[in-house]
């Protein structure tokens, strides 16, 4: 059985679980476009590797970068949405604007990237779309504050 050979955008490939994965699609085969802010903290020289600067807390210019994305790599037929980060403490230590930060690089940047994305990625034989969260999203931990 032979594997298909996929170009895979990888979000957040600048760490964590982010650079594993792309680090472990070269290593299959696979041709990887890194996706994140911070390019420079993952140079890699192989062949089949590309980095690309996105930053999903910039809105505005999320259909700018698809458009040049897209240009630039037509052959894209799977995107991994590894991208992230969390802040830890009681929802009233954070300021209105640390919450919609983190709203909009966890959340609403990856709807709006995927929304962009969906048309081209309709078009392809077969595309697929993996979405990686961490598991401290989904683990509650006990306040010292009473609320009642």
């Amino acid at each position: 059985m032979t594997t298909k050979m996929r170009t895979i955008l990888v979000l957040g490939s600048s760490s964590g679980i982010g650079r594993a994965t792309a680090e472990l699609l070269l290593n299959q085969g696979h041709y990887v476009i890194g996706g994140s802010r911070y390019t420079e903290q993952f140079k890699v020289i192989h062949p089949r590797f590309k980095s690309f600067a996105i930053d999903l807390s910039h809105l505005s210019v999320l259909p700018q970068q698809v458009r040049l994305l897209e240009h630039a790599y037509p052959e894209l037929d799977a995107v991994i949405f590894a991208a992230g980060y969390g802040q830890f403490g009681s929802l009233e230590e954070f300021s209105y604007a640390q919450i919609i930060n983190l709203m909009t690089v966890n959340f609403t940047g990856v709807a709006c990237l995927t929304r962009a994305l969906l048309p081209r990625l309709k078009r392809n034989k077969r595309s697929d779309l993996i979405y990686i969260g961490s598991e401290a999203a989904l683990k509650g931990s006990e306040s010292s504050h009473d609320v009642s």
